[in-house]
């Protein structure tokens, strides 16, 4: 079961919180994000209660339900992510499964580097860790992992960032641009790159009920509906799809994650504003 970031193994789902959020400028290998989009987005802690939304006939799970907790920060040299997912699946013969799953993302602001951490739990036992670093270079993206073998791989030049690919995404929906297809590494699970086909809708207004003081989840929201496909095998079709209804700050406001036999739907709980640093 793959994740949330990427939701399940629970990374799609973490990819949808933090990751999601230029136009990508390429000059000597070197990446910008549009200005705008960056300045706009929210620091934020969010909170989305997770619960079983459908299953086709034949599934083998009858009931879900869970949390995903994201925090999203701009820090003094770059952004980072903390997200945090549980959850319990019950199967047709009465077993469940108990999974928690959390990620911590470093993106610097040019997109040049990025440092990640994951872990995978289940039934309270450590199944899965992985933590390494990418660079970006003049002609590739270069890969460091330390953990759970160090060794270093090579990804292609246009490799996207998760922190990246999510501003470019909000920068193509203020354009009124409705596709993308992008190779992107969040270095999390066993597929750790993956082909994103997104197509974008246009701008809806809010509708979430969540508990929001701050008024940072009211925005108009652009839907963003992906597809996940394994580099070089796009004709077996993707292997997880979902949709979140982002808001031109960078807040996610719904969540869809769709795994084929079941289907999960995440709501926005809770959300705060966080303060910016306070930068020399």
């Amino acid at each position: 079961m793959r994740a949330l970031s990427g939701l399940f193994h629970p990374r799609h789902m973490i990819y949808a919180g933090g990751a999601m959020l230029g136009t990508v400028l390429f000059s000597s290998g070197a990446v910008a994000a549009p200005p705008t989009v960056a300045a706009e987005l929210v620091s934020h802690v969010a909170e989305y209660r997770l619960r079983l939304s459908s299953t086709t006939n034949g599934s083998a799970i009858v009931a879900a339900r869970g949390a995903f907790d994201y925090r999203f920060e701009r820090v003094c040299d770059g952004w980072v992510s903390e997200m945090r997912n549980a959850l319990i699946l019950q199967g047709t013969e009465g077993s469940a499964i108990n999974s928690a799953y959390s990620m911590t993302q470093w993106e610097d602001f040019d997109a040049s580097r990025y440092r990640f951490r994951m872990r995978d739990f289940q039934d309270g036992q450590l199944i899965d860790e992985v933590n390494g670093e990418a660079q970006r270079l003049t002609d590739k993206v270069v890969v460091h992992y330390e953990n759970p073998v160090e060794i270093d791989e090579d990804l292609p030049p246009e490799t996207l960032f998760p922190m990246q690919h999510s501003i470019k995404l909000l920068d193509q929906a203020r354009r009124d641009e409705r596709f993308g297809n992008d190779l992107v590494f969040d270095g999390a699970g066993d597929t750790p790159n993956y082909r994103i086909a997104a197509v974008i809708s246009g701008v809806r207004s809010a509708s979430n009920t969540a508990d929001d003081a701050d008024n940072v989840a009211k925005d108009p929201f652009y839907r963003m509906s992906l597809a996940f496909y394994p580099v070089g095998q796009a004709e077996s079709g993707p292997t997880y799809e979902m949709s979140v209804d982002y808001g031109g700050n960078g807040v996610a406001q719904h969540l869809v994650q769709n795994y084929g036999d079941f289907i999960l739907e995440g709501e926005l709980v809770r959300v705060r504003k966080l303060p910016l640093p306070e930068c020399n």
